[in-house]
């Protein structure tokens, strides 16, 4: 402990005193620390805020557009869904006109074999009932020749 002011100096007592601030330097360091921040808010922080304000806008504009596409999706499968319904409904009165005109061809088609079969048997009844009269006139001729022959062989025996 050297309280002596012809003692000798030691490196760490040639320094200046912290507590103790001096005008210069401390401008200085201000000065230069105002410089940076001006630096720093020019060339660093404005284009990086401007970065983060694009980007900002660009995930607000994307969400907005995927609001859209979603609208406009579910636009096109309600459409989808009103079509398809509007076509299942044209199909199912298609197959009903489709089945009632089958239904029509098939009584149509009854109808005609049932008059083709109707005027058949009245033909074949007619044709039944002159070949009836026919074989009953040959039978009845028949019966004529044979009495007749019957009764000239009992005439010739008589």
């Amino acid at each position: 402990m050297l309280t002596d002011s012809n003692a000798p100096k030691g490196f760490i007592d040639t320094l200046p005193d912290p507590m103790k601030p001096e005008l210069v330097p401390l401008l200085f360091v201000m000065v230069l620390v105002t410089c940076l921040y001006l630096f720093l808010k020019s060339f660093f922080f404005k284009p990086m805020i401007q970065l983060m304000d694009e980007r900002e806008e660009a995930i607000r504009s994307g969400s907005v557009r995927r609001a859209e596409a979603a609208a406009q999706v579910e636009r096109s499968q309600a459409d989808y869904a009103e079509r398809l319904r509007e076509l299942r409904a044209k199909a199912f009165e298609h197959r009903k006109a489709l089945g009632a005109a089958a239904l029509a061809e098939k009584q149509e088609l009854l109808e005609r074999a049932r008059q083709d079969s109707g005027r058949r048997r009245e033909a074949a009844m007619a044709e039944l009932e002159s070949a009836r009269e026919a074989a009953k006139a040959d039978l009845t001729a028949q019966v004529e020749s044979l009495s007749e022959s019957m009764v000239q062989h009992l005439l010739r025996r008589a």
